[in-house]
């Protein structure tokens, strides 16, 4: 423990105490606060000139681009703040280059696994222990599924975006899957019982959607690590899987009238558009169709939203910023795809990778992220340069070791200490 709290603090005093503390912030947002530490964190990545003109890449360019154009577009609503067009404006590419920055002082590759999850893990503490404390003081029993902050008292808040935090938790089950070299056996004892309270707090929230996201980034990880491991290690997985199947069977109750499923249950048991993504589907039509109909947006009350990151951005805004944002978005799969063939074989950072943009994709489909929680794009922005900047580290890596093998042997040796 003495050595995972020195590394902890070496890697702070790298990033700097201060850097380090504005992002835990912005990422627990005390009282909806979290802007302000983003506004210190834009001064911060804009300071460092030498860092930012070195990674003026495509990438940052089309991020910055996405959010000039629709944060410009949201001048014209009446309805949103000036604050709110800064945010849209500035801090997508701010939080892409500060990923960048993290990634860039970080020691080693088990850390980037360490990174991901403590992120995703303080981006959820606000609303797991907000929901915590509702179900300690009314159970599951309780279906008013609006359950308001810690932070701002009785004000409450809607049950999908409370669920919204509890996104990158939900991939903890596929991390699992994963044996690390340092802290083991303590990261999984810790992580078993996160998502077990974050599982909780999905059922009393009523979130189809993340049981969705849970279910699917647990099966596709399985399937992504299988071909990775050797049959031994897949014998182990699968044995540690049938172990944890058995108990649940034994001990928990699949019954939609439990307590436990209180809230889940009666959504489930009343819903006859499970097929449909929740009716979703039908938004996603009819939103491609008005995109030709419409191309610079159209009114809310036409049919709701279009519960689509994508789709919702052209409603709002029309086909440009919806063109901007689809680009980056396939840039940055195929960046983390990149990433991922790069690892060689280092399985903790690809399956981190994996499953953590997996699920932030699977959010991205059935929500209007923009819209409702826009922090969630921020810390996916933040993900993203991280693992650009793990790509161009790599890629230097690969490309000095290259030249070092084309030397003579005498002369390889010289440069052995590089």
């Amino acid at each position: 423990m003495h050595k995972l709290i020195a590394e902890i603090l070496f890697y702070f005093r790298r990033l700097g105490i201060h850097i380090v503390g504005l992002f835990c912030f912005f990422l627990i947002d005390p009282f909806q606060k979290n802007f302000l530490a983003g506004y210190a964190l834009t001064g911060f990545v804009y300071l460092k000139k030498d860092f930012l003109l070195k990674r003026l890449d495509f990438d940052f360019l089309l991020i910055q681009a996405f959010a000039i154009v629709y944060g410009l577009f949201s001048i014209i609503d009446p309805d949103i703040f000036t604050q709110t067009v800064i945010f849209y404006g500035v801090f997508p590419p701010v939080f892409f280059m500060l990923g960048r920055y993290f990634m860039s002082k970080t020691p080693n590759l088990e850390s980037i696994f360490y990174i991901f999850f403590t992120v995703g893990l303080l981006y959820s503490l606000s609303a797991l222990i907000s929901v915590t404390v509702n179900l300690k003081g009314g159970g599951f029993a309780n279906f008013d599924r609006s359950i308001p902050m810690i932070w701002n008292g009785s004000k409450p808040i809607k049950a999908t975006l409370m669920a919204a935090f509890l996104t990158f938790n939900m991939c903890i089950p596929a991390l699992l899957l994963v044996k690390l070299k340092k802290f083991n056996i303590q990261f999984k004892a810790i992580a078993a019982i996160i998502f077990v309270q974050s599982l909780l707090c999905v059922f009393r929230l009523g979130s189809r959607t993340q049981l969705a996201i849970f279910l699917i980034s647990t099966v596709l990880t399985l399937i992504f690590i299988i071909p990775k491991q050797s049959l031994n290690q897949n014998f182990k997985l699968f044995f540690s899987l049938v172990f944890v199947a058995v108990l649940v069977f034994l001990y928990v109750p699949f019954d939609l009238d439990s307590e436990y499923m209180s809230t889940l249950g009666r959504r489930l048991q009343n819903s006859d558009n499970t097929g449909s993504a929740g009716g979703r589907t039908k938004l996603w039509s009819m939103s491609i169709e008005n995109i030709f109909k419409s191309p610079l947006g159209w009114d809310k009350e036409e049919f709701g939203y279009s519960h689509n990151l994508w789709l919702d951005v052209a409603r709002i805004h029309g086909v440009i910023p919806f063109i901007l944002l689809v680009v980056y978005s396939i840039r940055s799969i195929l960046n983390t795809k990149k990433a991922i063939l790069l690892s060689n074989g280092h399985l903790s950072v690809t399956t981190i990778f994996f499953s953590l943009i997996l699920a932030s994709n699977l959010m991205f489909f059935v929500e209007p992220v923009t819209e409702g929680i826009f922090s969630f794009f921020l810390v996916y922005c933040f993900f993203q340069g991280f693992i650009k900047e793990y790509i161009m580290i790599v890629q230097r890596k690969k490309q000095h070791l290259g030249k070092k093998e084309a030397l003579p042997d005498h002369r390889r040796a010289e440069t052995q200490s590089i």
